[in-house]
C-alpha cells in the first residue's frame, strides 16, 4: 500500500507540475498566430533536424557503452540504440522518466547487466548531461552578455555537478571502501534489507567504473559534447529557418535551459516545463513573443515526436520477451 500511495502522490505531483506550466505558458501565448507561423517553416528545416536527431540518439548510443564497457559489460550497437530510442520515446509518454526503468530491464532481459550496474551507469549519463548543460548555460550567458537567471542558473548547476563528479570518481577509485561504507551505513537494516541494500550499492559503484579511468572519462565527456553540440546545431537550424537574428551563444543558452526543463522528473516529455521555461529564455535573448512562442513549440515537437516514433518501431528488440509474452497470450489453448 505503501508503494501504491508513494506513486499516486507522484502522479498527483506531476499532473500539477504539468498543468501549471502548461497555463503559464498558454497564459503567454497566441496558439493562432504561432501556427501561422509554423507553416511557413521550410522543409530543409525539418530535414536537417530529423539528421541531427539521429547524430544526437547515436552519440548518446556510443557514450552509454562507453559507461557499461567502464563496468565491465560489452553490449552490441545495436541493441544499445534500441534500448536508448525505446527509454527515450518512454521518458516522452511517462511522467518521473518512466523510459529509464525500461531501459534496466530491457539490459537485465537481453543482456543479464545486473540492475543496479545499469543504474549506475543512467546515473552517469545524467551526471554527464549536467556538466553539459552547466558548460552551455554558463557558455551562453557570458557570450550574450545578459546575466541575470540563467548565468546564476549555470553557476549553481555547476556547483552541484562538480560535487556529483567529485563523489563519483571518488567512489569509482575506491570501490572497497565504498562499499564497506554502505554496509555500515546499511547495517541497521533487517538481515535481508541490509544485504540486498550493500549489495545494491555495490553494483550501483561498479556502474560508475567509467570514472576510474582517465582516458574513458575523456571519451565519455566527449560524446557527450557531441550529442548536445547536435541539439544546439538543431536549436540554430530551425532559428534561422524562422528568420531569427541571434547570437550563437543564444542558441548555448536556449539548448541548455530547455533541456534543463526536459530533465524535470515529474512531467512527462517535458511537457509544460520545456515550453514556458523555453518561452522564458527565448524572450530574455529578445526574440519577439509571436516568433518565441512558434519556435519553442517547433522545438518542443521535434525534440519529443520523431525520437518518439523511432522508440516505438525499436520496442521489440528491446523488449523482446515482452512480445514473446504477447505472442504466447495470443496464442489458442
Amino acid at each position: 500500500m505503501g508503494l501504491i500511495r508513494r506513486h499516486g502522490i507522484r502522479f498527483v505531483l506531476g499532473t500539477a507540475a504539468t498543468i501549471a506550466f502548461l497555463v503559464l505558458f498558454l497564459r503567454q501565448v497566441d496558439l493562432g498566430e504561432a501556427w501561422d507561423e509554423i507553416r511557413k517553416l521550410p522543409g530543409w528545416a525539418l530535414l536537417a533536424s530529423l539528421g541531427l536527431i539521429l547524430v544526437n540518439v547515436t552519440a548518446m548510443t556510443a557514450r552509454w557503452g562507453l559507461l557499461l564497457e567502464g563496468a565491465g559489460h560489452h553490449v552490441r550497437f545495436r541493441q544499445l540504440f534500441a534500448t536508448v530510442a525505446m527509454g527515450r520515446a518512454a521518458n516522452n509518454v511517462l511522467p518521473a522518466r518512466g523510459g529509464d526503468l525500461l531501459r534496466i530491464e530491457s539490459l537485465r532481459e537481453t543482456e543479464g547487466v545486473p540492475v543496479f550496474v545499469t543504474a549506475g551507469t543512467l546515473f552517469a549519463e545524467r551526471l554527464m548531461d549536467g556538466v553539459v548543460f552547466a558548460a552551455w548555460i554558463l557558455l551562453g550567458a557570458l557570450l550574450v552578455g545578459n546575466g541575470g537567471i540563467p548565468l546564476l542558473t549555470g553557476i549553481a548547476l555547476s556547483s552541484g555537478v562538480t560535487l556529483g563528479l567529485v563523489l563519483c570518481w571518488l567512489a569509482a577509485r575506491h570501490p572497497e571502501g565504498t562499499e564497506r561504507f554502505l554496509w555500515r551505513v546499511s547495517r541497521r537494516l533487517p538481515g535481508r534489507w541490509h544485504t540486498r541494500v550493500a549489495r545494491a550499492g555495490a553494483n550501483f559503484v561498479e556502474g560508475l567504473g567509467a570514472f576510474r579511468g582517465a582516458r574513458r572519462f575523456s571519451l565519455v565527456l566527449g560524446t557527450s559534447a557531441l550529442m548536445w553540440l547536435a541539439d544546439v546545431a538543431m536549436f540554430a537550424v530551425v532559428g534561422r529557418a524562422f528568420g531569427l537574428d541571434l547570437e550563437t551563444g543564444a542558441y548555448f543558452l536556449l539548448e541548455g535551459i530547455g533541456n534543463l526543463a526536459l530533465a524535470v522528473p515529474t512531467t512527462a516529455a517535458g511537457l509544460g516545463s520545456f515550453d514556458y521555461i523555453t518561452l522564458l529564455t527565448a524572450k530574455h535573448v529578445d526574440v519577439s513573443e509571436a516568433t518565441a512562442s512558434a519556435y519553442v513549440i517547433t522545438m518542443h515537437a521535434l525534440i519529443v515526436v520523431p525520437i518518439t516514433i523511432l522508440g516505438a518501431c525499436l520496442e521489440r528488440p528491446a523488449l523482446p520477451r515482452l512480445f514473446r509474452t504477447r505472442k504466447a497470450a495470443g496464442e489458442p489453448s
